[in-house]
């Protein structure tokens, strides 16, 4: 090797052992570090203690006891019972810090039950108010009085909220209060707690700590045995199985237990404060606790794993000296692991294993440099070609076959940045032939591609005048728009409207979003068709449609009045009465088709800029109001709900008229079909995306294979309710079109004998 190339091995050695030493002194990889010792712990646990048994407040014991808190002559009775078992200890994990004035007799049967056992070890908490922490919180003393012990319940969580460690004594003026599973080892076995010795006193102001504790886990929540509080109170549990144990009482159901997360929790819910006083208690008594290393020690290991390492990459070919990292690197997961099963002591290993990373990259980078800055280059070109059609297109390489790995990736450079320009050539021929403009924009609303269609219709050539046309163009007010451009949530979702052009042509335009394989924003892309011709010729079967329903209401109108007045006149005979009426029938039949087929129309027409905000609930009661007589014709009471939750009265973009009749048309049916002297519910509800309409009659109900022919245009059903009802089968189909062209969609239930339920969902107000 030359000296050129010793020396620049030389710096690198330097430089990634400076940095893995001052990494692992300085704690930088600190989250790393937790990552990889939650992960030893949960590999290098001890077993756990067989003489340890917790009494969990579970849920069957809710279940059977009732609602917390329990009557305080629960947990005397718990007591008593744990006493007759002969138990060695009972720790309490219950705060029990103030007596109960509504319920003093519990209270003394509580008291007399700890003073006559003897051997009952209470929690002390931090007395705080809002985040301060003013004094202590121990048991109110008719319990302290005959308690065995006194011990704190804290524990301390690490900066990403895992708890690890406790401090064995604190308290308010004076760190004088063991932890909870120290006092119960001091009851239990004092011997061994009597390594545990008091702290000097520190008197003065503020909350005193003693006796750092890294907490040796024996494993996930539920690694010691737990036996059901309920259990203990019948008496169904074997007194050999409590006798001469330390047992631990505390909370364990969902939704009350103080649980945190542990080293050891993984995937499990997070354990119980109950176990993890069970282990330092477990701990304390094996006399075992996990060691840091102190920062000079782990920095200079750090620095000489490093050192080793480039030493064996210094004569290795570039593929052994990848391997040579990477086995060096886990090697270092490796030893920390080793130290903390062995001999409880912990090594981080984030700043070795960065350093050993960087090491290869590093020495490898002088090898390369030739060929990079060759790459840089075309790659550049490659890059900036590929730009201009998709900015994440990727493009399949040849394979390589010459001898020399460098050369043929030059080669297979070349041929991308041919390849490339030829594929933005057909993409930018094919799109410039397509009969709809297309346009697509970066997440900075550039455009980045536009063919001709795109210019034509939207009377501009460059990018920036593209731009400014899809800016100027008048967006309706429910789409979400950012400097004049709509947004979206996501690739999947395609936004549709109709415009007007700046030529006075009518434009259809989706939007849709452009996300890579990560799911990251890439910007949008535009479609626009000329609807002019299709605009004209609906607009024309509107009007179309409008007058030829007011020529067909006229005279229909007019029919219905002589009919009326020929009625009132009263001389015609029985037969002709019965004519009369069946020409009413017919008359009134005919308007009605006349009027469907006009809102049907309307409905098809829908200018979506024409929305407006609209009250669903507020729709609702119109509805209601209006079917209201035909209602009580029929003795059918109209039942209202709205299941807002704190929501807004269901709020939409919409039209309210069309809307109204959709809700009219539902219940109408609901009220003719359903049966006699019953109930029609319509209830509003909240959707993840929006608002939800239904209507529920309690009538025959319909038969599973017919429901698809009900939104259908004339879809008449052959049922005998069908048969009773007058109708031609539009109604159905207005409501499908007023849901559709309101961004949303008609769905039917139904269940036969127990009625049917007709839903329209809504999207929410943006």
């Amino acid at each position: 090797m030359s000296e050129r190339g010793f020396f620049e091995w030389l710096v690198v050695t330097v430089l990634c052992a400076a940095l893995a030493m001052a990494a692992t002194w300085a704690g930088w990889l600190w989250r790393m570090d937790q990552v990889a010792y939650d992960a030893a712990m949960s590999v290098a646990r001890p077993a756990a203690d067989p003489q340890v048994v917790i009494v969990a407040i579970d849920d069957p014991s809710l279940a059977e006891i009732g609602r917390w808190p329990w009557r305080r002559s629960v947990h005397a009775a718990l007591i008593e019972r744990l006493s007759e078992a002969g138990v060695r200890s009972i720790v309490m994990d219950i705060i029990l810090s103030e007596p109960n004035s509504a319920d003093p007799d519990a209270d003394a049967q509580l008291a007399e039950a700890i003073r006559a056992s003897g051997r009952v070890i209470l929690p002390l908490i931090q007395a705080t108010r809002g985040n301060a922490i003013v004094g202590e919180a121990p048991p109110a003393p008719i319990f302290a009085g005959g308690a065995a012990g006194i011990g704190h319940i804290h524990v301390e969580f690490d900066p990403d909220g895992i708890a690890r460690s406790i401090y064995l004594w604190e308290g308010d003026g004076d760190a004088r209060h063991p932890q909870l599973g120290l006092a119960a080892l001091q009851h239990a076995e004092p011997e061994r707690a009597a390594g545990y010795a008091a702290p000097a006193a520190s008197f003065g102001a503020g909350w005193h700590r003693a006796d750092w504790l890294r907490i040796p886990f024996a494993g996930p929540p539920g690694s010691f045995r737990y036996i059901s509080y309920a259990d203990v109170l019948r008496g169904d549990v074997d007194p050999a199985a409590l006798r001469d144990k330390v047992v631990f009482v505390g909370a364990t159901a969902v939704g009350m237990a103080d649980s945190v997360p542990t080293p050891t929790s993984g995937f499990n819910r997070p354990m119980p404060g109950v176990e993890v006083n069970a282990n330092v208690y477990a701990a304390l008594k094996r006399g075992e606790a996990v060691r840091l290393m102190p920062p000079p020690v782990a920095a200079a290991l750090a620095g000489g794993i490093v050192v080793l390492l480039m030493g064996l990459m210094l004569r290795a070919a570039p593929r052994s000296a990848l391997v040579v990292a990477f086995t060096v690197s886990a090697a270092c997961l490796a030893l920390s692991w080793a130290a903390l099963h062995s001999v409880m002591w912990w090594f981080p290993p984030a700043g070795a294993v960065l350093g050993c990373l960087l090491c290869y990259p590093l020495w490898s980078w002088r090898r390369l440099e030739a060929a990079q800055r060759h790459l840089d280059s075309q790659l550049e070109v490659l890059d900036r070609d590929a730009a201009k059609l998709f900015p994440a297109m990727q493009i399949e390489l040849p394979p390589m076959h010459a001898v020399d790995p460098l050369q043929a990736r030059i080669r297979r450079v070349n041929q991308a940045v041919r390849r490339q320009r030829d594929l933005h050539r057909f993409v930018v021929d094919t799109l410039d032939h397509l009969p709809v403009g297309a346009v697509v924009t970066n997440p900075a609303h550039q455009v980045m591609l536009c063919n001709l269609e795109a210019s034509r219709l939207l009377e501009a050539a460059e990018p920036l005048t593209v731009a400014r046309a899809l800016k100027s163009l008048e967006w309706p007010p429910g789409l979400p728009t950012e400097g004049g451009m709509p947004v979206h949530d996501g690739g999947g979702v395609v936004r549709t409207v109709e415009l007007d052009a700046p030529n006075g042509a009518r434009l259809l335009v989706s939007v849709a979003g452009l996300v890579d394989s990560g799911g990251r924003p890439l910007g949008s892309v535009f479609g626009l068709a000329d609807i002019t011709r299709i605009h004209d010729a609906q607009r024309s079967r509107e009007e179309t449609m409008h007058y030829l329903s007011h020529d067909m209401r006229s005279p229909i109108a007019s029919i219905l009045t002589l009919i009326e007045a020929e009625q009132l006149a009263g001389d015609t005979t029985a037969s002709g009465h019965a004519l009369l009426n069946q020409l009413t029938r017919y008359a009134r039949s005919a308007l009605k088709l006349a009027d469907d087929l006009f809102r049907l129309v309307r409905a098809d027409a829908i200018d979506a800029s024409q929305f407006t905000e609209i009250s669903l609930a507020a729709v609702m009661q119109d509805a209601a109001d209006e079917i209201w007589a035909l209602a009580k014709a029929r003795g059918v009471a109209i039942e209202l709900q709205i299941d807002n939750h704190g929501h807004d009265e269901g709020y939409v973009r919409g039209d309210r008229d069309l809307l109204r009749r959709a809700l009219v048309n539902l219940l109408g049916n609901a009220v003719k079909y359903g049966r006699p002297d019953s109930v029609v519910e319509m209830t509003l509800t909240r959707e993840p995306n929006g608002w939800a309409v239904s209507v529920r009659d309690h009538g025959e109900g319909i038969r599973q294979d017919l429901l698809p022919r009900l939104f259908q245009r004339f879809g008449r059903l052959p049922t005998a309710a069908s048969r009773r009802e007058a109708g031609i089968g539009l109604g159905l189909m207005i409501v499908k079109t007023v849901a559709e062209r309101h961004g949303g969609r008609a769905s039917v239930a139904s269940t036969p004998g127990q009625g049917t339920i007709f839903t329209l969902h809504l999207p929410a107000l943006r």
